[in-house]
């Protein structure tokens, strides 16, 4: 399993990961699904999306981003989504992991 920043080539998989869980309706505040159009504008506004890639398959996704502005703009907000179907592999503990140590590097240099 490799955790890394997605590229554009990874945003179908990723938005449907995503939509899975907004379908959900338990995880996330969002109603609406991501477009193939709204998917790739969010993901990439993002101070980092990342994927977790297992034999050229994305299995989950996180997106991370400061809370706030100004002096509370090293504070994270992140939010995780992993495939149903990929589920029960302890794959979100490897994406809140790797989150932790990117938002140190990103958001407070």
């Amino acid at each position: 399993m490799t955790i890394r920043p997605y590229n554009e080539k990874d945003l179908p998989a990723m938005i449907a990961i995503w939509n899975e869980v907004v379908e959900e309706g338990n995880a996330f505040p969002q109603e609406e699904t991501l477009t193939e159009e709204s998917g790739k504008d969010f993901f990439a506004s993002q101070s980092l999306s990342a994927v977790a890639e297992e034999n050229s398959r994305i299995l989950g996704l996180y997106i991370l981003h400061p809370n706030n502005v100004g002096r509370c703009s090293h504070i994270a907000n992140a939010s995780y989504a992993v495939s149903s179907e990929a589920r029960g592999r302890h794959i979100g503990e490897m994406l809140v992991k790797d989150c932790l140590f990117q938002s140190g590097r990103i958001l407070c240099g």
